[in-house]
């Protein structure tokens, strides 16, 4: 029997001319299962989609992600904002991205719960050294200490709203039979880091809300020096429903499986049975990779 496995809507971007033919190249792959994420951005786009050959295993809020009444796309609105009027907008796509999984019989939605607004200039340059091979230098530890000071200090009302938003949406979520997958965040600003993902999962306290690991995201985390990638894994393995499947280069991810260095025995040894995987890859990748990609988990012990 084959493992189930999709392919995020992600790799679909700018090389199709619709979705259902994106969808026919993903079942000539391997993959048995779509993702939908914000590259859907109406209803009519999803319900192509849904029509393809392949069914949709999970939504990646918003989705569809149109522009909202402001002129802002979905995907830019945050879950965890002070400001009501915006919370207020997530809160109606993730709820409409609900609905969309449950008409459509998707097993679960992965959520963003937002960020603590700290600019991107400090960041970028922690990348940059980290590029130059100065993660061991005083500048890399002092410009990583100050952006966690930061961080730390601002973070408490937006970690705040983003828990009071989890809660809502996972009532919503209970009552139409779907997951919520919280998923593991790439940048230092962005909300939960590990102990705010903890809170997040034990405080709702829902059957309906999961965690939901990127190997990429944890990956870089750990390679910037911020939290362990095992430290995500077993801390939350208990609660895990999903997983975005993608290598990395360097601090460069969503490389399809295959063109990396991830250390892959690592992921498959921490694989809780029955969760949902989705390959997320990409568009800039080579598209020569992709056929070798299921083969290539499969050697990992990733799928059976």
């Amino acid at each position: 029997m084959t493992c189930a496995v999709s392919l995020s809507t992600m790799w679909a971007r700018g090389r199709y001319s619709s979705v259902g033919e994106f969808a026919g190249k993903a079942r000539e792959w391997g993959f048995t299962h779509i993702e939908g994420n914000v590259f859907i951005s109406s209803r009519q786009m999803l319900d192509e989609l849904a029509g393809g050959p392949l069914p949709i295993s999970s939504l990646h809020c918003p989705c569809p992600n149109p522009t909202g009444p402001t002129g802002v796309p979905a995907s830019r609105l945050s879950l965890s904002s002070i400001d009501k009027e915006e919370r207020g907008q997530a809160l109606r796509f993730a709820r409409e991205t609900i609905d969309a999984a449950a008409r459509l019989g998707a097993r679960a939605v992965i959520l963003h719960m937002g960020e603590v607004p700290l600019g991107s200039s400090s960041q970028d340059r922690l990348r940059h050294l980290w590029q130059r091979d100065l993660a061991g230098s005083q500048e890399y530890r002092s410009t990583k200490e100050q952006l966690l000071s930061r961080r730390s200090f601002a973070a408490p009302p937006f970690v705040d709203t983003a828990l009071q938003s989890l809660g809502e949406l996972s009532r919503y979520s209970e009552q139409r039979g779907v997951l919520l997958g919280v998923e593991t965040r790439v940048y230092i600003h962005e909300i939960p880091d590990i102990d705010e993902m903890q809170r997040l999962l034990s405080e709702v306290g829902s059957k309906s809300v999961g965690y939901w690991h990127d190997v990429g995201h944890a990956e870089v985390q750990h390679r910037l020096g911020i939290t362990p990638h095992h430290e995500w894994l077993s801390r939350f393995r208990d609660r895990m429903i999903g997983i975005h499947l993608h290598d990395i280069l360097g601090v460069t991810d969503h490389c399809c499986p295959g063109a990396g260095d991830l250390d892959w025995a690592m992921i498959a040894s921490s694989l809780p049975p029955g969760m949902i995987k989705v390959c997320e890859i990409g568009e800039w990748n080579d598209e020569t990779h992709m056929p070798g990609a299921i083969a290539f988990l499969r050697r990992q012990g990733i799928l059976t």
